[in-house]
């Protein structure tokens, strides 16, 4: 029920009689000053000291004084004229005339500039309130007594009585039954089913119980564990190899048992022998069948290896694929299967091939005579006569003991070091390689152009991994941003301590003669160590994504540890061994793999969920309470979550402008931001077009985006047509040159031909050399350069050496060649060189030639990559580069290369017409896709109607100015309510910054939480921003919003433990209230900073957080991302840090060890990040049950 149907509430809400939905929308008036007057506090008893302030400030003489932006002036100035205000909004705009477009572009962009300084520094207007005072006659109380949840109310008549004096919305008195209708078109996205991310990305995130990266990821964590245990490497063995085999074989028979058997008996072998002996890998078996096995499981790792090697160089997804071409798709099965068994098996098999390198006793073809020996060495009984049979004590690197049989122990160590050196030590160096190719990349910036932080960065790569489709992302999946890589790290740190369990071993020929006490205490200190170390690298390293999954593998490492210390006491035979080894390890193994069940499942989206329900959390995702936070005229945060998310949604819901369901939004993109994003296989809907633009500035940023507009539109815009056309039908391709003339040498250069595309926006010629360096081109005076370059007459020859080649490539061409190889009998001499007897002369008349690329760029079934190393095949063993034929870097005519083009003069003519005409249909491809898209939706869409909130009347002149797809025309012109109704929206809640920060307060609350708190979503109509009806649009007086929460089950008087909202959470949002309304006057609250006497407002309090070196801007600018429905862990911001931090002395305080512990165990998803403020009172006074002003007592 919408709450302006409450009885109860006709006060606040608006009546029938407003503005009915026929009447013309009226603009939005300049937002009305705040009734606040910045004032200097004079302290209240005793003598106020020196107050700290800037010496060089200019004085004032006249009645307006604006403040400075030194953050170091905690002085209050006398403010008695209002700011001015930008008229983007006013109505003057509309009567403008043709020119006011170029006038409103200037101011939006002047507004941009103040809206970004206000994001980043303080505001400009306004100082913090800073007076020393003496000995005070009250004592302010402590801030987290004031938001506790049993606390008692703060009383504020004067902020209420401003409250119920602001204007009411024009729609809030609209009226539908039986339930009111949501603003057009966030009616279309709810009923859609789907958010706008999975709009934009035309996919949806797949639950974790089917979605590929989940799964396999916790399946090689879990595999890892368990083969990765030291504990279980003491029982690797050979002979377990046919087990596991058998054990397959055993269970096939169960289900297909021969007449007459007993198949109970059979599972009960199965579960009760079978599979424990399995995975102990501990079962008796002769050692001819576990070598056979060996050797099989073997070639399939390699075959496994030798596959992974060829398919991962192709998932390169930034520098393999040159060009504009469409990347692969399908789910890449193969390649992840192939990887997931590839490191699943690694430990094991590198562990075996181990063993067989050291040739461990379960190879031994006799008894183990060491154990229970009375005597060292043991005396052992001969075998057999000395002519047939080996001494009984040499039977190392042998399968036999018998003189006159194979051994067969040299092909299992060639075989078992092919597989160390290719699994154990290089694959997890190619798995690194591929990794580091395959993380994905974080947006520089937001979607309102603004660039992100570091925390936003890393809360960003979160949202990027959950809809990676990237083949290998259950490899990284798991881990931080910058530390993808560390899965290839984990794998060798694991191999480490089972190298050391096998190796340092007196059961192998390696240590066999060394003693049986000190061996096995040496390999336990040495163990103790390696696992120490890999502690400590966890603690201080933490390299996993969430905090839950450091606790685990903290608690992982601490058993593994544990466990080794134990085993190192057990090796020095200390006493009471029987209890080390039986009941403390029972008690590490209870706990430490209770722990690791536990953070597994406190993982799970539904646990989170229900532990936030369980807290009565209610999460942000901003740092709503900040006084820094963008609240004023326009604010990002507003702009940003009613207007230009209408506008999205508008595009990607419309029937006739939506992605189609089967296109994938795939872009070529720079490893390191080197050249703008290009959306590839483009379907020609406006949708895609609108999220290509999206995409482009989140990478470059709005400046770099609008300077881009102004080039393709500006008074530049026929000299740059001119060479965009000439680049589109000349130049990109293969065989594109550039030499840059700012550069006079440029080292590791040999020569500057190489592979070339063009971008449309911003205009940008990428250049992949042939030696794989890039170059990229941005500014028109480059552009023309480029152009000039390619024009000359002087590389056109050489271009036309290079196209002859390649239309020899692949051909037999005619250069006879006489091949002198020396034979006979060699020798080394005593400089160790290889001297021969005979020299033999073979003549060739023709070869192969063929060109070797380092690039990949195929088009119509032709390989037109950077690289051009020119190879002559005689045969197999006689290959010649092309220095053979007078080929040189810079590809001149020598006499020898036109002697070898006359040659094959024919072959190429009758080829090169064929391959100059598929290069032109690539180039005009490209040509006709940059075309289409422009002429789909322009490039100026952004800065003219997503980045600039105006009446219906100017976007429909904009659309017909520079839109040309009647699609996009009619959708603008046409969806009149849903301008209007966005427009009002934007306009109401930016009259003052109170309804600004109103706005953004329920808006925000209501997108992270509606899915866990019953109540909102039950009176959605109430809450949800979307609706007209919503709380949203209507700052209230606390008695009416008190009602208001009672009513719809939210609030309980008194506060019951179940209730979300409290008279502490409504304390802190009505404090944080006044500041907006009253902001540098004398009715704002005032802050005392730990046991200091100084009154401070909340800017004062700020800037003295920014003294200590702390950064207060985390969270409070730069726009918020469209909707996700519940926060992503990260650091506490730094006012949702203060406002809750025990009140100290006057001293800030680091932070403990134990400061994540609640991230940890996944009851909260934040985590207190830097120092610890000493905590803030407030300036109030009990008095009748209720918190109050001190100034309403005085007065």
């Amino acid at each position: 029920m919408a709450f302006e149907q409450d009885a109860s509430l006709p006060s606040v809400l608006p009546s029938d009689q407003g503005a009915s939905a026929s009447d013309p929308l009226p603009l939005a008036s300049v937002p009305a000053p705040s009734p606040a007057r910045f004032i200097r506090h004079p302290p209240r008893n005793g003598t106020s000291k020196p107050v700290l302030s800037d010496p060089s400030a200019p004085a004032t003489t006249n009645s307006t004084t604006i403040t400075n932006n030194n953050h170091h002036d905690l002085t209050t100035l006398d403010m008695t004229d209002s700011i001015p205000r930008s008229d983007t909004f006013s109505n003057s705009s509309e009567d403008a005339g043709d020119g006011a477009e170029n006038i409103e572009s200037q101011s939006l962009l002047l507004l941009e500039k103040h809206s970004s300084s206000h994001s980043i520094s303080p505001k400009p207007s306004i100082s913090s309130t800073s007076t020393l005072v003496g000995p005070s006659s009250h004592n302010p109380i402590p801030a987290t007594q004031v938001f506790a949840r049993n606390t008692l109310p703060l009383h504020l008549p004067k902020l209420d009585a401003y409250l119920a004096s602001l204007p009411k919305p024009p729609f809030s008195g609209e009226k539908t039954y039986p339930k009111p209708r949501m603003f057009p078109p966030m009616d279309k996205l709810a009923n859609s089913n789907q958010s706008l991310e999975d709009m934009e990305m035309n996919s949806k995130i797949p639950p974790f119980w089917r979605n590929r990266k989940t799964l396999l990821g916790a399946a090689v964590s879990l595999f890892m564990g368990l083969t990765g245990s030291s504990a279980i490497a003491t029982y690797y063995s050979l002979q377990g190899v046919v087990n596991t085999v058998q054990v397959f074989a055993l269970i096939l028979s169960t289900f297909v048992p021969v007449t007459g058997e007993d198949l109970a008996n059979e599972w009960r072998t199965l579960f009760l022998g079978t599979i424990p002996n399995v995975l102990a890998l501990n079962f008796a078996s002769t050692l001819t069948q576990s070598l056979i096995f060996l050797v099989i499981f073997m070639i399939i790792a390699s075959g496994l290896l030798y596959y992974f090697r060829q398919r991962a160089r192709h998932c390169d997804r930034y520098n393999r694929l040159e060009g504009l071409q469409e990347r692969s798709k399908g789910k890449h099965w193969r390649i992840v299967v192939v990887t997931f068994l590839l490191t699943v098996i690694y430990l094991p098999m590198s562990i075996m091939a181990i063993h067989v390198l050291v040739w461990s006793d379960d190879l031994w073809v006799v008894p183990n005579p060491y154990v229970n020996a009375t005597s060292f060495p043991p005396v052992v009984t001969p075998l057999g006569p000395t002519s047939e049979y080996r001494d009984p004590l040499d039977f190392c690197w042998t399968t036999t003991m018998r003189k006159d049989e194979i051994n067969y122990a040299p092909v299992l160590i060639i075989l078992s070091a092919i597989v160390v050196g290719m699994l154990s030590i290089t694959f997890p160096i190619m798995l690194r390689r591929v990794i580091k190719h395959s993380v994905p990349r974080v947006d520089r910036f937001t979607e309102s152009g603004r660039p992100r932080t570091k925390a936003d960065m890393d809360v960003e790569y979160h949202r990027v991994l959950a809809r990676d489709q990237n083949p290998f992302v259950f490899l990284y999946s798991g881990f931080r941003r910058g530390w993808g890589t560390y899965e290839s790290t984990y794998l060798f740190a694991k191999l480490s301590t089972l190298v050391i369990v096998a190796v340092i071993d007196p059961d192998n020929c390696l240590f066999r003669s060394a003693s049986r006490t000190v061996t096995p205490i040496v390999r336990q200190v040495l163990l103790l160590v390696c696992t120490f170390g890999f502690f400590l690298a966890q603690c201080f390293l933490g390299p996993f994504l969430d905090p839950t999954n450091n606790a685990g593998e903290w608690v992982s490492r601490m058993n593994y540890l544990s466990t080794s210390l134990v085993a190192l006491l057990v090796a020095l035979d200390v006493p009471g061994t029987d209890i080390l080894n039986s009941y403390v390890l029972y008690v590490i193994y209870i706990v430490t793999y209770g722990l690791t069940f536990y953070f597994t499942i406190i993982n799970l989206s539904p646990i989170r969920r229900l532990v936030k329900r369980i807290t009565r959390r209610i999460d942000f995702s901003i740092d709503v309470f900040s006084p820094r936070l963008a609240i004023s005229y326009l604010s990002p945060h507003v702009k940003r979550r009613i207007w230009q998310e209408s506008i999205t949604t508008l595009i990607l819901t419309s029937p006739e402008c939506k992605i189609p369901p089967t296109q994938t939004m795939t872009f070529a993109q720079a490893l390191d931001f080197e050249f703008p994003p290009y959306l590839l296989g483009f379907a020609g809907s406006p949708a895609e077009r609108h999220v290509e633009n999206l995409k482009i500035l989140r990478e470059i940023g709005s400046f770099e985006y609008r300077k881009a507009a102004t080039l393709i539109s500006g008074p530049d815009f026929a000299r740059y047509r001119r060479v965009e056309a000439e680049i589109q039908n000349h130049f990109i391709g293969p065989d594109s040159y550039w030499k840059d003339p700012d550069d006079t040498v440029v080292p590791g250069f040999s020569g500057s031909f190489g592979n070339a595309w063009f971008i449309p926006f911003p205009p940008t010629v990428v250049m992949r050399y042939d030696n794989g360096k890039l170059a990229v081109l941005r500014n028109l005076r480059k552009l023309e350069e480029y152009v000039a370059q390619n024009s000359s007459r002087q590389i056109q020859r050489k271009r036309e050496v290079r196209m002859a080649l390649r239309a020899l490539e692949g051909q037999t061409v005619r250069w006879p060649y006489n091949h002198i190889s020396s034979i006979g009998a060699q020798y080394l001499c005593c400089c160790f060189r290889q001297r021969y007897n005979a020299n033999r002369s073979v003549h060739y008349d023709t070869c192969v030639l063929r060109i070797k690329r380092n690039g990949y760029l195929t088009w119509d079934k032709t390989q037109l990559g950077s690289g051009f190393q020119v190879q002559l095949n005689y045969d197999r063993k006689v290959v010649l580069d092309g220095d053979l034929i007078g080929l040189t870097e810079d590809f001149e005519l020598t006499p020898p290369l036109a002697h070898f083009l006359a040659l094959n003069e024919d072959m190429i003519f009758s080829r090169l017409g064929k391959l100059e005409a598929l290069i032109s249909s690539y180039r005009r491809h490209h040509q006709v896709e940059c075309h289409r898209k422009t002429q789909v939706l322009s490039y100026q869409f952004l800065p003219n109607v997503y980045d600039h909130p105006r009446s219906t009347t100017r976007l429909a002149r904009s659309a017909f100015e520079f839109e040309r797809d009647l699609r996009v025309r009619q959708l603008l012109v046409g969806s009149d309510e849903i301008f209007e109704s966005a427009y009002a929206r934007l306009s109401a809640v930016s009259t003052t910054e109170t309804a600004t920060w109103w706005y953004i307060f329920w808006d925000d609350l209501w997108r992270r939480n509606h899915d866990t708190i019953s109540n909102l979503r039950l009176h959605e109509v109430d809450f949800n921003p979307y609706y007209p009806t919503s709380i949203a649009y209507t700052p209230l007086p606390r008695t009416i919003l008190e009602s208001f929460l009672i009513q719809r089950g939210l609030l309980s008087t008194p506060s019951k433990r179940g209730d979300f909202f409290h008279r502490g959470f409504l304390n802190k949002l009505y404090l944080r209230l006044n500041e907006t309304a009253f902001r540098g006057s004398s009715k704002v609250l005032l802050f005392h900073l730990g046991d200091d006497k100084s009154e401070l407002d909340m800017d004062g309090v700020d800037l003295e957080i920014q003294m200590e070196g702390l950064s207060s801007m985390l969270g409070t600018g730069g726009g918020t991302d469209h909707d996700d429905s519940s926060i992503i862990v990260r650091p506490e911001y730094k006012w949702e840090g203060v406002l809750t931090d025990t009140l100290q002395h006057h001293r800030w305080r680091r932070k403990n060890f134990f400061s994540k512990l609640g991230a940890w165990f996944g009851i909260t998803p934040l985590w207190r990040a830097g120092a610890i403020s000493p905590g803030v009172a407030i300036d109030v006074r009990l008095e009748n049950g209720r918190y109050i002003l001190l100034d309403d007592v005085h007065s």
